[in-house]
């Protein structure tokens, strides 16, 4: 029975970890209310989740809003950035659909691809941003060829992205308002134990 209200008992440590999600979440969605500090507010979520990875977190509240304030000029560049490629790929691709009848079936596959590349790159830009300080266009570069070199681990941090937003959307939505957190987690788990190491990036 003592073992059952001990705090290092795995239980409490779950419902610990399943609390700092939640609290995590929240910040990062209050974070990102302007909408133009959306940047800023995800690169202070893997801030704070990559040190959880590691057990070195701290005070959560204490070390999202630090990452956010160091941070913020290199992020809302960034955000800036993503968000009008990600608006013309978004756009492109709406107006060479082939069933619409004046698109070019080529151009959408091409942009198509084009849309796949740009997410892989998406998911490790704001990660990079929260370890590295290379200012934007070495965060741009960086994150974009780590992309590339780590195609199959970057789709499956894409998958694991699509399998939580659409269990919470389709399933079980009570599962968004960890959704954030956890998707950080996990992403910050493969950055941490695979792709980080090779770069040395974890020190």
């Amino acid at each position: 029975m003592a073992k059952l209200f001990d705090y290092n008992n795995i239980v409490w440590r779950f419902m610990g970890r399943v609390a700092d999600m939640f609290f995590l979440t929240l910040l990062w969605a209050i974070g990102s209310l302007p909408l133009i500090t959306i940047g800023a507010s995800t690169t202070a979520l893997y801030y704070v989740a990559l040190k959880m990875v590691k057990n070195q977190e701290g005070y959560i509240w204490k070390s999202f809003w630090k990452s956010y304030g160091d941070n913020l000029k290199t992020a809302t560049g960034i955000w800036c950035i993503m968000a009008v490629m990600g608006t013309a790929l978004g756009f492109g691709l709406a107006a060479s659909f082939p069933e619409q009848g004046a698109g070019d079936g080529a151009l959408f596959w091409g942009l198509l691809i084009l849309s796949l590349l740009y997410l892989f790159w998406f998911t490790l830009v704001f990660p990079l941003t929260a370890r590295l300080d290379t200012g934007i266009k070495g965060l741009l570069y960086l994150s974009f060829m780590t992309s590339l070199k780590n195609f199959s681990w970057v789709m499956f941090m894409v998958i694991i992205a699509i399998c939580i937003v659409a269990m919470g959307v389709f399933v079980f939505w009570p599962l968004l308002l960890f959704g954030a957190g956890i998707i950080a987690f996990a992403h910050g788990l493969v950055l941490v134990h695979v792709i980080f190491p090779k770069y040395n990036w974890n020190n």
